[in-house]
């Protein structure tokens, strides 16, 4: 998890895949998320993939953390804006969730090797680049490229699957297509930048953006 990575959307922090919530904002907004709780999710996950992983469940603790920004309940808000759809909002943040447990918890356990570190290293650096260039994108007028980003995403999702393909099943590569194709899509991401294309969409993702800038700013990302 990732404007895709929004998302944590995929975050992956230093060597740990983290995802992070912060406190709610507006008491609309906590009603828009009042029954999605991305941390809660989160935990569940964890714990539900730890016997895959460790043999001391004990290890698993600290992927996730509750101190970096509320980037996926507030992605969850746009997913839902943009498609209407409670159902695929969850579906969509849900997966960026267990895929970047499950990365985590591969790095956690020295599953990778160390071709396979220097990749994931790789994938962070895109990410950052991405995240970026998402803020940059937002603040500057006239300076949004969707093809620079549908590029950028599709590189990530290619170096994600390459990454995990020898770890995890078929299920978790076709979550990352799922995450990603969605992210990559040319309407949602005109949606955000295109002026008066989607105002709804375009407001929550300052909401979005300011937060991920607090991730850059605190090296959360």
């Amino acid at each position: 998890m990732i404007t895709w990575v929004n998302f944590s959307v995929i975050f992956i922090r230093n060597t740990n895949t983290v995802v992070t919530i912060i406190s709610r904002r507006m008491t609309d907004k906590r009603d828009m998320t009042a029954d999605f709780k991305a941390l809660d999710i989160g935990y569940e996950v964890q714990r539900s993939f730890a016997n895959k992983f460790f043999s001391n469940k004990n290890v698993a603790k600290g992927l996730i953390d509750d101190t970096s920004a509320a980037l996926l309940d507030e992605l969850y808000r746009l997913v839902k804006i943009y498609t209407q759809s409670k159902k695929e909002a969850e579906k969509i943040v849900k997966n960026i969730i267990k895929i970047s447990v499950k990365i985590g918890m591969l790095e956690r356990s020295d599953k990778f090797s160390g071709n396979e570190k220097h990749a994931l290293l790789n994938i962070q650096r895109n990410l950052r680049t991405v995240a970026m260039t998402l803020i940059s994108f937002y603040q500057v007028d006239h300076t949004y490229d969707r093809n620079f980003l549908i590029r950028y995403v599709s590189d990530l999702q290619s170096d994600l699957k390459t990454l995990v393909k020898p770890h995890l099943t078929e299920k978790s590569l076709g979550r990352i297509d799922q995450v990603l194709d969605f992210f990559s899509n040319a309407q949602f991401l005109d949606s955000l930048y295109v002026p008066h294309k989607n105002q709804d969409a375009a407001k929550q993702m300052g909401v979005l953006m300011d937060l991920l800038n607090k991730c850059m700013e605190e090296g959360v990302l």
